[in-house]
């Protein structure tokens, strides 16, 4: 039974004892900000053991998708992945010990067939309850170990360390990797024998208070289990296997890499070679579901991580599986696909797209390795390497450490490992994600004042005033009975009309009205079903417990409602222009602008920003009404509404439909009722957001109108200052644009004339330095340096052998050109080196092959001296 079947023998036995079987979240945990990525299947059932969320069901199962990084330097070994999956059956005070060890019993040995010889059991040193389960389902006294807090308690050392929140004592069951060694009674819990496979945790405890007022409360929704089984490496086990990459979900891309590198896998534990299968195999993996899940590469937070995996597997490819001179990682990515798509559809829906983003990853990255490994040896040149060069290579250049590492130790040049490590630190604080958490900095009290609350009620879909009971106030931090004039408050209200941020759009502005207080609400955000209404009071006063009159600002709602509905018809006649591989990749939706993030390789054509605008503008002219409803998540499916990317839905879902078969979306967002509210749409902006991704904006409404007014005055000014009515603009402009490039040509021609006559002068009074003729010159006229380097250009042929250099001043910088002939570079010419020199002298730098080289420098009042000194480096040269 590999991996396959025993996800599905999982999930099909928690079923049968009454558990909602779950899909898995994504990658992204959707409920807590303060994690990067979902590192465990307990991630997404935080909120139901916290109380903050209603659970699915009492009890649930699931196969959770997770992705840890904290061993990435360990991938490659046999038993490490950064990708794995968990398997979890979770009761929200529904079953507890009793029903948790007795069907972890019947699954292990009933359903599995394993030996209980081959198994043994942890429980917390106290815990009698437990000990006495697993005696009565089965498992022999001397195979349950007692062992502490900082083993068997989740999580562990919650209590000496005072940790607060949901904990328990857990029981932990674990298999045995050396059968034909004696049973080790006296066993701590520690060694390579013993692997753990199933923990059971018995969430019955939280956490409250801090220092000395700290207690263990019982859970308010009663005891419950919280369960995490490791599926590869229980699969590995109870096969015999030497590791999770020997299981049917990862061995497969092992040997597609196999067949397209054509060398051999030997599953050698120490084998640079199967290191890099492994490595490839594993970050291949990761890479096709964090893609899937929305995330894409980029330099910083999620997308920093998704880059350094693709590029580790791809330097692994280069440097040991013989794909020097070919990407291969895209080729990888349908194997990947093929093994997990049972589990995961959302693989195959998304296949081209994955292949795309690969692809064009690796490209890039391929060039750029060139380019960090010419800058490597200039690096290298030095005779020595820190840490935070090295880092510096692989932040800018994006050569991994390791092959820095390598190449630097064949030269006997050590890298301080701990230096890299200390820059690399550095940048990942300096570029981690902001936590969105409204209350982030908040004290003890107000996380006790939340827990406390109810959830906020929506009614802003259907109104725009409502009123509203004052249930929490919140002031720098701390919670407050009432707030005064002048004082800015984060106001938490039992029903609110205000749209809060989410899925892009902005939150609501307006106004909180009694009739002796007055606050202006200016933004709104929730928080695990709580709305934030940041206000700022005007008059009078509020408190805790007072009835008030929520206004949303009418006008500025109106706006934001135009620009969601017009994304939506955006998105829509993207796809019909460019393709199905649009898909969007961020969103906001704001009062006087949308801007939208969309999957594609290249920029739009003006033909295709003006096909895209034309479709959204017929659609709104066609007045296509506009359609909510509430469904069940299949049957919305079924009519083929538009799912986003990394976004996470329950079982019942919001679909906007706009005309009959035009648009169909899930969003939470607010609406206009028909496409003709929307009035003029105008697309303004386009450019690219990041790898692989476009950004446009536009403008609808009173924007719109706006900007059609402003570009209306724009041309009647341009038509005054050329004399002409409006309607002959372009003409006009066009008859002067013409004018300029004759003009323009004419200049150009005088200037190749002054240079040949002042190339041909400084050729004849060329000197010969050991036989070879020289020119070393400050000429004049050279703006720049490609006009610099073009005069070198026509003076070396005009020599036909020989050396030229040449130094000028242009914007208050020194510029140097060093140009040799092929028999001035045999005779010892080096055009670098000489630049070089030159460059020290006018306090700058620069460099570059032996045949061409440019520099620049700071200080123009010392190109003399600079060029004395090139003519000494070149006179050592030809000696």
């Amino acid at each position: 039974m590999q991996a396959r079947e025993l996800r599905q023998k999982y999930l099909e036995f928690f079923e049968s004892k009454g558990a909602l079987r779950v899909p898995s979240d994504s990658l992204v945990p959707s409920n807590d900000p303060t994690l990067l990525f979902t590192v465990a299947g307990m991630v997404p059932m935080k909120p139901y053991y916290w109380g903050q969320a209603k659970p699915p069901g009492p009890s649930v199962t699931s196969a959770q998708k997770c992705l840890r990084t904290v061993d990435i330097d360990d991938i490659g070994d046999i038993s490490h992945c950064t990708f794995f999956e968990m398997l979890g059956n979770f009761s929200f005070g529904d079953y507890f010990k009793k029903e948790a060890i007795a069907w972890a019993w019947e699954f292990l040995i009933d359903v599995l067939k394993l030996d209980v010889n081959n198994l043994r059991v942890t429980v917390f040193l106290d815990d009698d309850v437990a000990h006495d389960l697993w005696v009565k389902a089965g498992m022999p006294a001397e195979r349950i170990t007692r062992l502490g807090e900082d083993k068997n308690y989740w999580p562990a050392n919650a209590i000496t360390e005072k940790i607060q929140g949901p904990c328990g004592p857990c029981s932990e069951i674990y298999f045995d990797l050396q059968p034909d060694q004696p049973f080790d009674a006296d066993w701590d819990g520690d060694g390579s024998r013993w692997l753990e496979i199933w923990n059971l945790v018995f969430t019955q405890y939280s956490g409250e208070g801090e220092g000395d007022a700290f207690t263990l409360a019982t859970l308010p929704i009663g005891p419950s289990i919280d369960t995490g089984m490791g599926l590869e490496r229980t699969a590995a086990a109870i096969n015999r296997l030497s590791g999770p990459f020997e299981t049917d979900v990862l061995r497969p891309i092992i040997a597609q890499l196999e067949e397209l590198s054509g060398i051999k896998y030997t599953a050698t534990p120490d084998a640079p070679v199967d290191i890099a299968f492994r490595r490839a195999a594993d970050h291949a993996r990761s890479t096709a579901f964090l893609l899937a899940d929305g995330v894409t590469p980029d330099r910083t937070g999620r997308g920093y991580v998704l880059r350094r995996l693709m590029r580790r597997a791809i330097v692994a490819g280069i440097r040991r599986l013989g794909f020097e001179f070919e990407p291969f990682l895209d080729r990888v990515i349908p194997t990947v696909v093929e093994v997990m798509k049972d589990q995961y559809p959302e693989l195959a829906e998304r296949e081209s797209y994955l292949l795309q983003q690969v692809r064009q990853e690796e490209t890039l990255f391929r060039r750029t390795l060139a380019n960090g490994l010419a800058r490597l040896e200039d690096e290298l040149a030095k005779g020595e390497l820190s840490g935070r060069r090295a880092f510096y290579l692989y932040s800018t250049y994006g050569l991994p450490f390791e092959i820095t590492r390598e190449l630097a130790e064949e030269r006997g040049i050590r890298v301080d490992r701990e230096g890299y490590e200390q820059a690399a630190e550095e940048d990942t604080l300096l570029n981690r994600p902001r936590d969105v958490n409204v209350w982030a900095d908040a004290n003890e009290s107000v996380n006790d004042l939340l827990k406390s609350l109810p959830a906020t009620q929506f009614v802003g879909y259907g109104q725009l005033q409502s009123e509203a009971k004052v249930i929490g106030l919140i002031v720098d931090g701390a919670p407050v009975a009432s707030v005064q004039a002048g004082q800015t408050a984060d106001i938490l209200l039992d029903q609110s009309p205000f749209y809060a941020e989410s899925g892009g759009q902005m939150g609501d502005t307006g106004l909180l009205l009694t009739a002796e207080a007055a606050a202006a609400v200016t933004d709104t955000r929730k928080q695990s079903g709580l709305w934030f209404h940041r206000a700022t009071v005007e008059r009078g006063t509020l408190a805790v417990g007072e009835v008030l009159t929520a206004q949303v600002d009418t006008d500025r709602r109106r706006d934001i409602m135009r620009n969601h509905t017009a994304t939506h018809l955006l998105h829509k006649s993207l796809r019909d222009r460019l393709g199905d591989h649009v898909q969007q990749r961020g969103s906001l939706v704001a009062p006087d602008r949308l801007r939208f993030d969309f999957s594609h390789q290249g920029a739009l054509s003006p033909a295709d920003i003006e096909a895209v605008e034309k479709e959204v503008n017929d659609a709104i002219l066609r007045e296509l009404p506009v359609a909510i409803q509430e469904l069940p998540i299949d049957e919305a499916k079924k009519l083929g509404a538009m799912m986003l990317f990394g976004e996470k839905y329950g079982d019942v879902v919001r679909v906007v439909s706009v005309g009959e078969n035009y648009s169909r979306e899930f969003c939470g967002g607010t609406h206009v009722g028909n496409a003709s509210q929307i009035g003029p749409f105008r697309l303004v902006s386009e450019g690219s957001a990041a790898a692989g991704v476009r950004r446009v904006e536009a403008l609808t409404g009173r924007a719109a109108e706006g900007f059609d007014a402003a570009n209306n005055e724009r041309i009647k000014a341009i038509a005054s200052l050329l004399g002409v009515p409006p309607a002959q603009t372009p003409e006009t402009v066009e008859k002067l644009q013409s004018e300029i490039k004759a003009l323009r040509q004419q200049i150009a021609q005088l200037q190749r004339t002054q240079a040949g006559n002042q190339a041909q002068t400084l050729a004849a009074d060329a000197r010969p330095f050991g036989g070879v003729p020289v020119v070393l010159a400050l000429p004049k006229d050279t703006p720049d340096g490609p006009a610099l380097s073009a005069l070198a250009d026509d003076i070396l042929d005009r020599l036909k052998s020989g050396v030229v250099v040449l130094a000028t001043a242009a914007d208050g910088k020194a510029l140097f050109v060093a140009k040799a002939s092929k028999d001035a570079v045999a005779r010892g010419a080096r055009a670098g080196d000489i630049v070089k020199a030159a460059a020290q002298v006018a306090g700058g730098g620069g460099g570059g092959r032996p045949d061409f080289a440019q520099a620049g420098g700071k200080d123009t009042s010392r190109l003399g001296e600079a060029l004395a000194a090139a003519e000494a480096t070149l006179t050592r040269q030809l000696a």
